[in-house]
């Protein structure tokens, strides 16, 4: 007899202490229950094959992730040259984890090897994907967040799902579109992976919210509000998970022009040895409720990151967006920025365009009025689409 419970597929990796990860995964929850609804986190652990390994390797290879694939081969030996990078890496994994075991672990179930993943996915009345970068080509092999170990009988709906790239490999495009045809309900995070579910699949893609944009300001107020960050000194906070050097010579910019100290974390999608020279204040023992902490309290925030976009918005911060990746590259991330921007009216001024004049740019007016207003729509037309696809009758 299948429970009438929802299974729930997020972005989890243990030891991994991404903040946009973590807070995404946790606003997907917790609409999920507001909404009425019984909900369960399936918690996948491998047991891989030496083939299908290998099999993982090239296709990361093929699909232009060499890169991701060599840093997390070298991590440790990173870890082993810096013993205060990996101190500080302890202790923001240790607050992280602390949080995930709060808010995310109590609903977690684990399934070990796949035979166990796919019965046990006739638990369940419908099995749900999201949010984050759940189906880059690196992770087609795995069978798990495109939902191919779900059984047939067992609904699939994917609620801002994004694809993390603005291109899929040609090698990939007939999977691609195989999987996508199994889903009942497919919503993504980017108007780009609208068009790629629409020219893949015979389904029709719909552009929903980030999870973190289906709570309310006020709803995060409240579940920051016990934060141990208490800055009340003006500052800049500065959130970099790529390496270009031109954002942190225009956030050093601002800071000598407006006498602003600058808060930033650093180090969090791999070392970068110039960052060890930048900000004024770099804490480590930082939990996703202090990240967001962070951003609220700022005059200023200058960023790489969709999620610390996100909140700038939420928060109504003045907030300058740098691309972090360059527009001609096949697995750039850069559309979901120029898809938020656009569905929310937000002043393309606060994307930067390598202008010396950051503290101009930064200070231009953004009418939050109408972001919020679009915000409004875009959430409760959401949040149907998610109450709509979980609502088994």
């Amino acid at each position: 007899m299948k429970n009438n419970k929802i299974g729930c597929v997020i972005a989890y990796t243990p030891g991994h202490n991404n903040y946009g990860t973590s807070l995404q995964g946790y606003a997907m929850l917790k609409k999920i229950q507001q909404l009425g609804y019984k909900c369960e986190v399936i918690q996948y652990e491998k047991h891989l094959t030496l083939g299908q390994k290998l099999h993982f390797v090239i296709n990361a290879i093929r699909s232009g992730e060499a890169k991701e694939l060599y840093s997390r081969f070298t991590r440790k030996k990173i870890l082993d040259k810096y013993p205060h990078y990996a101190e500080g890496i302890r202790l923001r994994t240790e607050a992280v984890d602390k949080y995930k075991k709060k808010k995310l672990i109590p609903l977690f179930h684990k399934y070990i090897g796949y035979e166990a993943l796919h019965e046990g996915s006739k638990n369940y009345s419908v099995v749900v994907v999201g949010s984050d970068q759940v189906w880059t080509p690196m992770s087609l092999p795995n069978k798990f967040f495109n939902l191919l170990f779900v059984d047939d009988s067992v609904r699939k709906v994917a609620y801002a799902s994004s694809f993390g790239v603005s291109e899929i490999p040609d090698f990939q495009k007939k999977a691609t579109g195989e999987y996508l045809d199994r889903f009942a309900y497919i919503g993504v995070r980017e108007q780009r992976g609208k068009e790629i579910v629409d020219s893949l699949s015979h389904k029709t893609a719909q552009v929903v919210a980030d999870p973190t944009l289906l709570l309310s300001r006020e709803d995060w107020e409240a579940e920051i509000a016990d934060s141990k960050v208490k800055e009340t000194e003006p500052y800049i906070f500065c959130y970099f998970l790529g390496t270009n050097q031109n954002a942190r010579k225009a956030a050093n910019e601002l800071k000598k022009k407006t006498g602003l100290k600058i808060i930033t974390i650093r180090h969090m999608d791999e070392y970068v040895p110039e960052d060890e020279q930048f900000g004024d204040e770099a804490p480590y023992s930082v939990d996703p409720n202090d990240f967001v902490k962070y951003i609220s309290n700022a005059t200023f925030v200058c960023t790489d990151s969709f999620h610390c976009s996100v909140f700038s918005i939420i928060f109504h911060r003045q907030f300058m967006t740098f691309y972090r990746f360059a527009n001609t590259s096949k697995t750039g991330r850069n559309s979901r920025i120029d898809s938020l921007f656009n569905v929310l009216g937000v002043n393309k001024k606060h994307i930067y365009n390598n202008s010396d004049d950051i503290l101009s740019l930064i200070n231009e007016p953004i009418n939050w009025q109408e972001v919020d207003n679009r915000l409004s729509i875009l959430r409760n037309e959401s949040i149907d689409f998610l109450n709509n696809s979980l609502n088994v009758r």
